[in-house]
């Protein structure tokens, strides 16, 4: 199955002439991943993107991460997407 890993981290910062300036990083992580994948494994593969952000953006006011499964029903099955 196809998962896709997002994270993104944000805040405020001081830019001087302007008011209400944020700063913002994203990256975005697409895996391919047997089906029995456990959630510790994908727990682990955010916990790696997180780290990647953190390190390019300290202190952010916000840092959220996103994990999406597409899948559809298709006769009855789940079919996963990817």
């Amino acid at each position: 199955m196809k998962i896709e890993i997002e994270v993104k981290a944000y805040g405020e910062v001081d830019v001087q002439g302007a008011e209400g300036a944020f700063k913002g990083v994203e990256l975005m992580g697409v895996h391919k991943l047997p089906k029995d994948t456990k959630i510790r494994e994908v727990e682990a593969l955010l916990s790696a993107l997180f780290d990647e952000v953190e390190n390019s953006y300290k202190n952010p006011e916000q840092c959220v991460g996103k994990i999406t499964v597409r899948a559809k029903k298709e006769n009855g099955e789940i079919v996963y997407l990817g």
